[in-house]
């Protein structure tokens, strides 16, 4: 007698249910119950079901169509107190990362503001489910106060900023602690040994203050005369962003803030010859001038659609258990603002060399 090969449809007729949903449930789709998902997935294995790859991917590719003509569009969500044209240069950044990537990919975009007068979240849920829309990239937040709950059973989403574990998304982000590394290291290799470090306390959060973290490992296996105390505020004003350069004389500032370049640039400091400036995750471009850990913001958001597309693609929606985490690593980028110490191996291999004419 020929054997019966485990399929969709033997392990319907077991379940006593569709082999739609069986399907669903063995892609753990949210709109099958738990419950269900479980005993479809006890009978699949005890009959020795496994799935055809060739089938699988057929019927991806399938439902990738699918997707594409019902829900063209990612909503790209500000949650902000400032609107889009006030941001600050990261979150547009990662926006135009998302709007780029997902143009590539044939999905819309279309914006909106958690604050915008007469909005409420309700509101902007309502209007998602009305359109179909199940995709959401959700920018940077300013703070955790700022970080808000949003109904999952219908939405699949992805969160560009390290304090928005409480949506349950997953998650794209600078990787904070690595990037200081690359910063310290970086600048320990040209001969660097008083590292000054400043930071804002909102800036400080954002990290999930692996910023301080790297920094205070640092110092606790730095001498102490190295030691150039930590700058940390809830807000740095120039004043007092000077009298800790004079009373800590770091031979070198590493900061968030690129302003500071400038401000010590106009307090009459000679930058590089008397003191070296370096900019940690600055949301620039620009290169040559000022030396900096750079991170793609605009590959956050890229990497934010690409995720999205592929839960968008096998219609995984609603909450998830063990949101992932993705971490976008920084370089170094050398720059006119930093200039080996004198007397420091650098140095002397850039000093140039003084060739005389043997007579």
């Amino acid at each position: 007698m020929k054997k019966i090969q485990p399929s969709c449809k033997t392990i319907a007729k077991e379940a006593g249910v569709s082999r739609m949903t069986v399907s669903m449930a063995l892609r753990d789709h949210p709109r099958v119950a738990p419950e269900t998902r479980e005993r479809i997935k006890e009978i699949a294995k005890r009959q020795g079901y496994t799935p055809d790859p060739n089938l699988t991917e057929l019927m991806r590719y399938l439902r990738k169509r699918d997707i594409s003509k019902e829900e063209p569009v990612i909503a790209i969500l500000n949650p902000k107190r400032a609107p889009l044209n006030k941001l600050c240069k990261d979150s547009l950044l990662i926006r135009e990362g998302v709007k780029r990537r997902a143009e590539e990919l044939g999905f819309k975009t279309e914006d909106f503001w958690l604050h915008e007068p007469g909005m409420r979240l309700k509101r902007i849920v309502q209007i998602l489910e009305t359109r179909g829309i199940r995709g959401i990239v959700v920018l940077p937040v300013e703070n955790l106060q700022d970080v808000f709950s949003l109904p999952q059973e219908n939405f699949t989403g992805v969160a560009t900023c390290g304090v928005a574990a409480k949506l349950g998304y997953n998650q794209v982000h600078p990787h904070f602690y690595q990037s200081m590394h690359m910063g310290v290291s970086s600048l320990m290799e040209q001969g660097f040994n008083r590292i000054g470090f400043c930071i804002t306390h909102s800036e400080d959060e954002r990290s999930n203050h692996l910023y301080q973290s790297y920094l205070l490992w640092h110092q606790n296996n730095t001498p102490a005369k190295n030691r150039v105390p930590i700058l940390s505020s809830e807000e740095i004003t120039r004043e007092q962003f000077i009298a800790w350069v004079k009373k800590g004389k770091p031979d070198v500032v590493l900061s968030p803030n690129i302003e500071h370049y400038q401000w010590l640039k106009d307090a009459g400091f000679k930058v590089p010859e008397n003191l070296s400036f370096a900019a940690l995750n600055p949301a620039t471009e620009e290169t040559g001038e000022i030396a900096q850990v750079r991170i793609g913001f605009r590959k956050i958001g890229a990497t934010a659609v690409d995720l999205l597309k592929s839960k968008l693609a096998n219609e995984q929606v609603g909450p998830m258990h063990n949101p992932a985490v993705t971490l976008i690593r920084g370089e170094w980028v050398e720059g006119k603002s930093v200039k080996p110490p004198k007397g420091s191996p650098k140095a002397q291999e850039e000093k140039p060399v003084n060739l005389q004419k043997v007579g």
